[in-house]
């Protein structure tokens, strides 16, 4: 199955106070750690961001369509611009997602809209596999203005896999570096 990789570099990063993507964990950025991670999974890998500053990996930049919509505008436009079906959508900030998780996700796509894990703490779906066919039912909710996933969710076929034995394994696979605090505890 061929794939695209969708990574979400373009977020605001209010609560950290500088670009995460390029910040810096055991010596490589957050958004080297998601290439390097996604290269073998991937026939493509798209960046969804407004800064320049993420050009210099190589890899097409892909502007928000829709602008200051969160996540599902970056999403949305990378799924436009993709040249497969299938889209793993990782979050830069999820710097501790690690290929066999992936692999499960990649596992499970079939006859649906979107692949989504969820534990017993809520569902992920930054790291995730959205189909190009979620197209027309993320448009039609960006030109509303509902820009929240789990809208997106309910509305296409979603197919909710449970990731509770890969956190059991990797405590730290959903954590996310959204404060300086975070990024310090990581470290650890």
């Amino acid at each position: 199955m061929e794939v695209t990789t969708l990574i979400l570099a373009g977020g605001k990063s209010k609560r950290m106070g500088t670009d995460k993507a390029l910040l810096e964990l055991e010596g490589t950025t957050l958004l080297e750690r998601a290439i390097k991670l996604c290269k073998s999974f991937s026939s493509e890998l798209l960046i969804s961001s407004n800064s320049e500053s993420h050009a210099v990996y190589s890899y097409p930049l892909i502007e928000d369509a829709y602008k200051n919509c969160g996540p599902m505008g970056g999403i949305y436009s990378g799924l436009k611009q993709s040249n497969t079906d299938w889209n793993l959508v990782l979050s830069v900030d999820a710097a501790f997602v690690d290929a066999p998780f992936l692999q499960f996700l990649l596992q499970n796509a079939g006859d649906f809209d979107t692949v989504v894990p969820f534990t017993e703490k809520g569902v992920e779906p930054l790291i995730a596999l959205y189909n190009v066919s979620c197209i027309p039912a993320m448009e039609q909710l960006l030109k509303e203005g509902d820009y929240r996933m789990r809208n997106l969710l309910k509305k296409v076929n979603t197919k909710w896999v449970d990731a509770t034995d890969f956190t059991s394994r990797n405590k730290r696979l959903f954590t996310n570096l959204n404060r300086p605090e975070d990024l310090e505890s990581s470290k650890l």
